[in-house]
């Protein structure tokens, strides 16, 4: 039926007078199914254009436009509706309001819901549906932060793979995501094992195969001793020879570099990295100069890199929310309160469409629009106040006991 099912089944939803549960799926299944063809043009366009394609399995909920965001909610409104009025037998609804959750960065709620969907499909004993439902239980546990139950979940369902017909597309991801489970669940030789799995099932998507291989980089990094940190650098200059262009792999060769005082190494991959400014949408690069240069005790240093990365997109609210992170690491409470009120006010502007600056770049837009920044802004903010709260009140304090030594006043004026 395609998408111009979508408002036949969205006339159906809101008329007073349709009472079966049928009509609630239905329109729910037609918003994912839109949604799964706008991601696969989206990955295909950014192969064309030779921009790293992105591992997740959903959509980025940030770049979903005014319509799409209010069908998605729609969409999981009706799911909700289907899984209470009907019995939902084998568990097809539940994994639905799982997918549409996940879609909309709900990962505690899609977690259970694709656990309420396992349930059912274990009374069916349907070892090819149980073992989609455990991957993307395992998926939702660990974009939840819930790692060590999403490994758990992501091991049994490799003991049920064997005994399921699956495609090699299907076995890469849920490969990748059991690895990524494992290492965030800090299990880091079972997840070098697994990363080792991954590369060798990475033919079945080639565009991420290079990826791959920047991760099981990482891992052995991750794992400390000066043999796996040399094999993961070697490993990672093999695998740069033939993407010169890879931005996790500069970055990730740029953050040794500066972890080691490698001054060649640094020389060689920053150009580079500059290059590819407008390819890092995340800012790594100006995250992870920030993050050494704490490491270093060098604030100052931490400090230019992303005022330099503010200066040369100002209107990217989530450049701002670094800044903002990064003095409140710093201890600098009414610097980090000014970077989060600028974040707040650009997410306020590009939800708007009023952004100020109008050549405002289409990713500075999209970042600036992600419910991410407020609630990210939001947490400096409050952990702002309540240090300055602490600080005034040990100010208060020292004046009171010693109000002869000069020191004290000027502590108390700095934090009033």
């Amino acid at each position: 039926m395609g998408e111009s099912g979508i408002p036949l089944f969205e006339h159906c939803l809101l008329s007073a007078s349709v009472s079966k549960a049928v009509g609630d799926f239905g329109y729910a299944k037609q918003v994912w199914q839109a949604a799964v063809r706008k991601n696969a043009g989206d990955k295909a366009s950014a192969q064309q254009q030779k921009q790293p394609v992105k591992a997740a399995g959903t959509q980025d909920h940030s770049l979903l436009s005014a319509s799409e965001q209010n069908r998605l909610t729609l969409a999981i409104f009706a799911a909700r509706r289907y899984v209470e009025r009907s019995e939902d037998t084998g568990g097809a609804g539940h994994h639905l309001l799982g997918l549409l959750l996940e879609q909309n960065a709900e990962y505690e709620e899609a977690a259970d819901a694709y656990a309420a969907a396992l349930e059912r499909v274990a009374e069916t004993s349907n070892s090819g549906r149980a073992w989609i439902a455990r991957v993307h239980l395992g998926r939702a546990l660990c974009s939840a932060g819930r790692c060590d139950e999403a490994a758990d979940v992501y091991d049994r369902a490799t003991e049920l793979q064997v005994s399921v017909e699956i495609d090699s597309q299907q076995a890469f991801y849920a490969t990748l995501g059991h690895s990524l489970a494992l290492f965030f669940a800090e299990r880091l030789e079972q997840s070098l094992g697994m990363f080792e799995q991954t590369l060798e099932k990475s033919e079945a998507v080639p565009a991420l195969r290079p990826v791959v291989a920047v991760m099981l980089a990482q891992v052995l990094w991750a794992l400390g001793s000066d043999e796996h940190r040399a094999l993961a650098r070697q490993h990672l200059l093999e695998v740069m020879a033939d993407h010169t262009g890879l931005l996790p792999g500069l970055a990730t060769l740029f953050g040794i570099g500066l972890l080691q005082g490698d001054g060649d190494l640094i020389a060689a991959t920053y150009p580079e990295l500059q290059k590819l400014r407008d390819q890092d949408p995340a800012h790594d690069v100006a995250r992870i100069e920030s993050y050494v240069a704490l490491l270093r005790e060098d604030p100052a240093g931490g400090r230019r890199a992303l005022s330099k990365a503010v200066y040369r997109n100002p209107s990217d609210a989530q450049l701002w929310v670094l800044l903002a992170q990064f003095e409140l690491r710093c201890g600098h409470n009414a610097k980090a309160m000014c970077a989060a009120d600028s974040a707040i006010s650009l997410f306020g502007q590009a939800t708007r469409g009023q952004f100020s600056w109008s050549s405002a770049p289409s990713q500075a837009v999209s970042n600036s629009a992600t419910l991410g920044v407020v609630v990210d802004a939001s947490v400096v903010k409050t952990a702002s106040l309540e240090q300055g709260r602490v600080a005034r009140s040990a100010a208060r304090r020292a004046v009171m006991y010693q109000p002869w030594v000069e020191t004290t006043w000027n502590a108390l004026a700095t934090t009033t």
